[in-house]
């Protein structure tokens, strides 16, 4: 809004500089807010893993969309990642869906350069799991496109396809428009506390 300002003025203008710095000052702030933001989620998130006896290895946190109030977590244990939320107007317990690696289920296919690229584009947070027949890689550093308990709807599902001479592609799930307005909407009332 202030860039669009200034560029309404002349180069001379006094209003021209005072509209550049108050966009600088505007943006700052909400980046230095932002990551204290962070620091206080990853401390709360942190504090109920240890409450609730849950050992890990690491913790990703990151805001939800368009806003840093509802925080997303994706937390590493040995054989499960466990996905929570929390929100700073939360009044009960954080509480986290595990999710099972299932990393085993690509035997051999780990060696394959297609899946160690896809397994380095997710930086290592990915699940697998096997549905008619067919195995599905998940990214996990996107969530979810439902809030419900236990769901299997991550934003990036790809179904592994092997063809005959061993070659591997990733056939991305089909989304439904509705599932991404049904998401922001949950999202939203996830926002206001559990």
């Amino acid at each position: 809004m202030f860039l669009i300002l200034a560029l309404r003025q002349k180069r001379t203008a006094k209003k021209r500089e005072f509209y550049n710095k108050m966009g600088l000052w505007v943006s700052s702030s909400y980046l230095a807010l932002t990551f204290l933001l962070k620091w206080i989620a990853f401390s709360q998130i942190e504090s109920a893993l240890k409450t609730q006896k849950i050992d890990y290895t690491q913790i990703d946190t990151r805001p939800s969309p368009l806003n840093t109030i509802l925080w997303s977590a994706n937390v590493e244990t040995k054989n499960a990642y466990l996905l929570g939320n929390y929100s700073f107007f939360d009044t009960k317990v954080i509480t986290f869906e595990s999710y099972p690696k299932n990393h085993d289920l690509l035997g051999d296919l780990t060696k394959n350069e297609s899946i160690q690229r896809m397994i380095s584009i997710s930086e290592g947070w990915y699940i697998i799991n096997k549905k008619n027949e067919f195995l599905y890689f998940n990214d996990l550093r996107f969530g979810l496109l439902s809030l419900a308990p236990k769901s299997q709807d991550f934003v990036f599902k790809y179904r592994i396809d092997i063809d005959s001479l061993g070659n591997v592609d990733f056939v991305e799930e089909p989304k439904d428009k509705r599932d991404g307005k049904k998401l922001l909407s949950d999202l939203w009332i996830r926002l206001k506390g559990n």
